[in-house]
């Protein structure tokens, strides 16, 4: 069969327009997809305090002395560790102070 030149010219020029359209709904899409996130695993210390004397304690077990010295709500911590003298002081809600031992 023998095409006619105005068919062949509309067949090129319907291939074409179905590329071009083709390109552009792929640049829409690809720049209206938000950008993917990846979150960071958050890391969690192991803190652990040893004295000369090769005896140890964890923050945690710290935090529950400090916590169970302590009776009413707690708001803010500072502890502030002295390893040499086995001890870690404490200002609970800025204005509460002490000490507990360390070991």
């Amino acid at each position: 069969m023998a095409r006619t030149k105005k068919a062949e010219t509309a067949a090129a020029k319907t291939t074409a327009a179905k590329t071009t359209a083709t390109k552009t709904t792929a640049k829409a899409a690809a720049e209206k997809a938000p950008a993917k996130r990846t979150r960071k695993k958050k890391v969690v210390p192991n803190f652990v305090i040893q004295s000369s004397a090769d005896q140890s304690v964890t923050y945690e077990a710290v935090l529950e002395k400090v916590n169970a010295a302590f009776d009413g709500e707690v708001t803010s911590v500072d502890v502030y560790v002295k390893a040499e003298e086995g001890k870690a002081y404490y200002v609970i809600n800025g204005d509460v102070t002490g000490a507990v031992e360390l070991f």
